[in-house]
């Protein structure tokens, strides 16, 4: 089966990223998801990912935080 769609594991292992960007890493991810620069990001929650496109530096926050988890 041939298919354009690349399967790519979301970023933070599919951890909500919003709840990572403030420093709690055990929020699974749901099925609202927002791509940024070619990674996918998973929220619990809308609110979440408003926020997360909404609030500055959360990309970094989040990298920050799941690195030194």
């Amino acid at each position: 089966m041939h298919s354009d769609i690349q399967q790519s594991t979301p970023e933070y292992n599919g951890h909500c990223a919003f709840a990572v960007s403030t420093g709690k890493t055990d929020v699974k991810g749901g099925k609202h998801s927002l791509t940024i620069e070619g990674k996918e990001y998973l929220f619990s929650n809308p609110i979440a990912k408003f926020l997360f496109k909404l609030l500055p530096n959360r990309i970094e926050k989040a990298d920050a935080n799941w690195k030194n988890k």
